[in-house]
Order: structure tokens, then C-alpha cells, then sequence
């Protein structure tokens, strides 16, 4: 291997890095903490629970609308300046809620937040980690989520001792700080556009090739810098429309992890239903990062096809245990613990599955079109699980919801893939 292919490999970490910044950053830091703030906030304006929490609401949406138009840009321009102005922009819109005194401003707030987000949030780690990662891309991406994870898990209870001894606007300077330097620093420091314009060859070039060579398997689970379809191109495919249910049915399974604390504290069979839940939610979070890390894995070594059909069975699978647990609580552990792997496949399986099924020839723009539908069924979440408890007074029919969702992700697992590649690869 010659040596500016060397220091190809070797920046490819630092893109990662610089990806966990853009990416986990933000996220574990900030933006999946804002549940902490609202009980601080109502009670210092009197505002009430939709007034404060509206912003959560406009967000995807705003995302949703920018998302098409971020992976056009994320394609034209360095993603350097482009993702690191991203961050920039949270991170600052982030430091002003520390001092709103009115709902309009938090809902400014969440206009910033979603259109932000449109690049940063879906789009740009499995973009970039494509450009620079010839093999094991799934792994990368896989182990980059991990971090949202992590990061969440250890501050959240950190910023929420903040809050209590410092104060939420204290709370919120130290989160936005972390952000701004932490994040849109690492971003505009490290990130890079693209192998070819270092001159240097991505990492796991030569294996990539070498594989690519001897086996049929890979033409499945790697794919040429060149090769696939254009977004005009997709857009005519099936195979993209059930890409993009399929990425609806996570983003919504996904966001039943927020309902698990509820859902155990209205469980009368349970002793204790409040430290059911929080456990619960803990529970889901650790089996998570280890299904991050896992698809990917698997989506390197066998295709993202097979990282679906796991990520159902289990999801389906951890759904239903939970939901015939009754008052078993480490029955109900084991099935939100399976149900976590399941969920956990929403920022890995999506994108990979993209990229064998139409390519890397457009992939920031196709899979724009994907983001745009995720952010389109994630605005719906929240209401369609409350629909569901306010009609039924329970959580069963979620549960069943998931169970169902779950087996259709097998299925369309099973065919997405193949039925997109039959209109390029040969």
C-alpha cells in the first residue's frame, strides 16, 4: 500500500471523529435532552404543556421540508462548511433558549432546530462515512450511533443535576458551549470532503477491490464510488417508496421507547410501575448501542438485507414478550431489551440499505428522499400513540402496532434491496 493510500485510511478516522461531533454531538448533548427542560420551564412561566413543548412538534416537520434540499447541498458543496455552519446554527438557536420568556421564541427555536437538523441529523454520517469507508462502512456507522447513545445515557442524569443546582438556563449555556466547540468545532477542524480531494484512496480500498474480485457477495455489500442511480432515477423505483415506509415504521417503532415509563407506571400488575419504567428506558438504551454496533456488523458481513430481517425478528420479537409480560418485570426487561436492538436499527439500517439498493452515484440526494419521509412519519409519532391510549385507555394496541410493523420491516427487508439493484447493477 503506498503511502498517501495510507494516510487515506488514516484520515478516515478522523472523518469519523468529525462525524460523532456533527452528529452524536448535538444529539446526546442537547437536542434528545430537551424532556428535562420543560418541567423548569412551566414552571417559571406558567406556560402550559403544549405552549412549552410545541417546538418538539415543528421541528421534524421544518426538517422534513429542508431535509431534499440539504442533500443537494450536502452533494454541491464542501460538507465541511456546510455541516460545520449546520452545528454552528443549533448550537447558537440552542444558547438563545437560555433566555426566551415567550412560547414564539421556543417555537423559532424549533424552526432552527429542524432545519439544522435536516443536514446533520440523518443524512450526512452515512454520507460521508460512504465516501471515505470502502469496507466496513456498516460497522462505522453502526459504531458512530453508539455514541448518541452513550452520550445520552451519561448526561442525562448530569444536566439534570445541572438543572437542580444551577438552574435550566445554567444548564442550558454549559449544553449549548459543549455543542458549539465540541461540535461545530471538531466539524470545521476535521471534516473533509472527499478522499479524492485529499488525493488519497478511502479506507479499505485495496480489501474492497480484492473482494470485490473474488466474491458475489460483495457486489451485494459494497458498492463502487460511481455505480447507482441518480435521484430523478430512484424516484421512479417501488423499491425507494418502501425504503421509505420501511424507514417510517422505525422512526415510529423508535419513538415508543419514549411511551416504556408510561406505559409502566399505568401497569397496575407491576409493583413499583414508575422504577419499572426508568429501568426499562435504561434497559433499551444499553441493548441499543449494542444493536448499533451489530447491524452494521452484520450489514458489512452479509448486506443490509439481512441487518432488517434481524432488526425485525428481534423488534417484533422484544414487542411482543413486553406485551405478554403482565406482571413479570424481567420478562418485561427482556422484551424492551430485545425491542431496543430492534429500535436501534433506525439510524443504521435505513441508510445502508439505500446505498446497496440504489448506489453511491447520488446517495446524499436519494437518501434525502428517505430522510424527508422518516421526518414526515416521526411529526406523527407522538400522536399516534396518544391516539391509540386516549381511544383504548391502554397500551396494547401499540404494542400489536410494533409487533406488525416489525414483521412488514422483514418482509420489505426481504426485497428492497434486490429490487432496487436490478435497475443499475449488473
Amino acid at each position: 500500500m503506498g503511502s498517501s493510500q495510507v494516510k487515506g485510511s488514516n484520515y478516515a478516522w478522523a472523518i469519523a471523529i468529525s462525524c460523532i461531533a456533527f452528529y452524536a454531538v448535538p444529539l446526546g448533548f442537547a437536542a434528545n435532552h430537551a424532556g428535562l427542560f420543560l418541567t423548569p420551564v412551566i414552571n417559571e412561566f406558567g406556560w402550559s404543556q403544549t405552549e412549552a413543548s410545541l417546538f418538539m412538534s415543528i421541528q421534524p416537520w421544518v426538517a422534513a421540508i429542508c431535509t431534499p434540499f440539504a442533500g443537494k447541498l450536502i452533494m454541491k458543496y464542501n460538507p465541511r462548511w456546510i455541516l460545520g455552519a449546520a452545528v454552528l446554527v443549533f448550537g447558537l438557536a440552542n444558547l438563545a433558549c437560555a433566555w426566551f420568556t415567550a412560547p414564539w421564541q421556543w417555537n423559532v427555536y424549533g424552526v432552527l432546530y429542524g432545519a439544522s437538523a435536516a443536514f446533520w441529523m440523518y443524512i450526512a454520517t452515512p454520507t460521508m462515512v460512504n465516501r471515505w469507508f470502502a469496507k466496513n462502512n456498516g460497522s462505522v456507522i453502526g459504531a458512530i450511533g453508539v455514541f448518541v447513545s452513550l452520550f445520552g445515557a451519561i448526561m442525562s442524569p448530569i444536566i439534570g443535576g445541572w438543572i437542580a443546582t444551577w438552574g435550566w438556563q445554567q444548564a442550558r449555556i454549559i449544553c449549548s458551549v459543549i455543542v458549539l466547540v465540541a461540535g461545530a468545532g471538531v466539524t470545521f477542524a476535521l471534516l473533509r470532503e472527499s478522499p479524492e480531494k485529499m488525493g488519497v484512496k478511502p479506507w479499505g480500498y485495496d480489501a474492497a477491490e480484492a473482494d470485490r474480485a473474488k466474491s458475489a457477495e460483495a457486489k451485494v455489500t459494497e458498492v463502487k464510488e460511481t455505480q447507482g442511480l441518480t435521484r430523478g432515477e430512484a424516484l421512479k423505483q417501488p423499491a425507494l417508496w418502501l425504503l421509505i415506509l420501511m424507514a417510517g415504521m422505525f422512526v415510529i417503532s423508535a419513538s415508543f421507547v419514549q411511551q416504556l415509563a408510561r406505559y409502566a407506571s399505568t401497569n397496575t400488575l407491576f409493583t413499583d410501575g414508575a422504577a419499572v419504567g426508568a429501568l426499562a428506558v435504561s434497559v433499551a438504551m444499553v441493548t441499543s448501542m449494542i444493536g448499533k454496533f451489530g447491524l452494521g456488523w452484520i450489514s458489512d458481513q452479509f448486506g443490509a438485507k439481512m441487518s432488517g430481517i434481524v432488526a425485525g425478528v428481534l423488534g417484533a420479537a422484544g414487542a411482543a414478550v413486553a406485551l405478554v409480560s403482565g406482571g413479570s418485570e424481567m420478562m418485561f426487561y427482556v422484551g424492551v431489551g430485545l425491542f431496543g436492538i430492534g429500535y436501534s436499527a433506525l439510524n443504521v439500517v435505513p441508510p445502508l440499505t439505500c446505498q446497496q439498493a440504489f448506489g453511491d452515484k447520488d446517495y446524499a440526494s436519494v437518501f434525502s428522499v428517505v430522510a424527508t419521509g422518516l421526518n414526515v412519519f416521526s411529526g406523527f409519532s407522538a400522536l399516534i400513540y396518544a391516539q391509540i391510549f386516549d381511544i383504548t385507555g391502554s397500551y396494547a394496541g401499540a404494542f400489536w402496532m410494533n409487533i406488525i410493523f416489525y414483521v412488514l420491516i422483514v418482509v420489505l427487508a426481504l426485497i428492497i434491496v434486490p429490487m432496487g439493484r436490478r435497475a443499475w447493477a449488473k
